[in-house]
């Protein structure tokens, strides 16, 4: 059967259930959860198919007590004498205050957000933006964190699911593959806009840095300063559509300027820890071989990621060269927060401008035609070129 028709296979399945009599009346439904497992669709397709069920009177949601059919819940007033014997007795004066705080939170509208991580260079700007953005157009932003966990990442969605959050803004996992959990919302029409990374040949819409068109930039910027071999540190693309465009970028900057390809240092991401610190060891014996082997043929050097730097920096320490004079450096993003202010120069994301697109793009709703927006990063001059 087509996968569009999923909600109303549930609707229909339910829906029987109650006429037939299985679902007693004034009975308490199963959980959705319950329904996730018994039709095999994920938590958006069974609240859809239950806003059909209340929409038609079958049945009504009762904050905190669960889903029951409403024909009983008319005829017998005794449906919920169980229950009702859990909550206090003396709710007389308080009732309609408490009835209007639950519709005030029943009615709350809410937006999803998973993070891969954030950090000062890039991420925690974009997250408070978001936060704001999402306040002044009336909802509230929940936010959760994958830490690069393709598991958790699907945890965390299925979690705000449950919220009964009106979208979704994901940033996603580095990989290979496409996370299905992602897919089937995709798949479903649910309103969901990714950041920073894209879903190729997925239609979704996305809102990203133009990584190409910034690293080509500080590729030219090295060739103003003087630099003529220039090498490329990047971690392990792994289908990372970001990291992807930032390595063509280079490649395209080299040819431009008719400029020879060097050797470029690729890292893995086993080594990314985001609770570790001694995380990146591997990552500057990795970079220490580079320098070793490339020792007075690099006078320029592009990382395409902010975290690469401080192995960077170890690496050349170590071997005695002087980062600024012995090489050019740059690099995608810098540490803000820094107490003496940004140090390499690098390309900018503009995480404001990302933040009011992803939310802008969102809110259009799910009938809108899917964007792939690319916003320009901004060129900052630091000590290091």
């Amino acid at each position: 059967m087509e996968t569009k028709f999923l909600y109303k296979q549930v609707y229909e399945g339910i829906k029987r259930k109650i006429e037939e009599g299985e679902y007693t009346k004034g009975g308490r439904l199963p959980l959705e959860t319950d329904f996730c497992r018994e039709y095999s669709v994920s938590p958006i397709t069974v609240k859809k198919a239950m806003d059909i069920l209340v929409v038609e009177g079958l049945v009504r949601r009762v904050p905190g007590k669960g889903t029951y059919v409403t024909e009983a819940s008319l005829s017998n007033p005794e449906a919920y004498k169980e229950e009702d014997a859990k909550e206090p007795k003396s709710r007389e004066n308080s009732g309609r205050e408490q009835k209007k705080t639950i519709k005030v939170r029943e009615s709350r509208k809410k937006i999803g957000l998973v993070l891969e991580h954030v950090a000062s260079p890039f991420g925690l700007e974009m997250m408070y933006h978001l936060d704001r953005e999402a306040e002044k157009a009336g909802y509230k932003l929940c936010i959760r964190f994958s830490y690069g966990s393709r598991e958790k990442e699907t945890d965390e969605i299925d979690y705000l699911l449950t919220l009964n959050v009106a979208g979704l803004i994901i940033m996603p996992c580095h990989g290979d593959h496409y996370n299905t959990a992602i897919l089937k919302l995709i798949i479903e029409n649910f309103p969901i806009v990714l950041i920073d990374k894209r879903m190729v040949g997925i239609p979704v819409s996305t809102v990203s840095t133009d990584g190409s068109k910034a690293v080509e930039s500080l590729v030219g910027h090295l060739y103003e300063r003087g630099s003529r071999r220039i090498g490329l540190i990047t971690v392990d693309a792994a289908g990372t559509t970001s990291l992807i465009d930032r390595r063509d970028g280079f490649y395209r900057g080299l040819e431009k300027l008719d400029l020879p390809s060097m050797e470029e240092c690729v890292l893995s991401h086993d080594n990314i820890d985001f609770f570790e610190d001694d995380a990146g060891k591997a990552d500057v014996i990795r970079i220490s071989e580079y320098f070793k082997k490339n020792s007075g043929k690099l006078d320029g050097l592009v990382c395409t990621e902010y975290g690469i730097m401080s192995p960077v920096v170890q690496a050349a320490g170590n071997l005695g060269i002087h980062i600024g004079k012995d090489i050019r450096v740059c690099c995608i993003d810098e540490d803000y927060q820094a107490a003496n202010g940004y140090y390499f120069t690098h390309m900018k994301q503009d995480e404001k401008t990302i933040s009011e697109l992803a939310l802008k793009t969102l809110l259009q709703g799910k009938n809108q035609p899917n964007v792939d927006y690319k916003v320009a990063a901004v060129f900052r001059q630091g000590k290091t070129t």
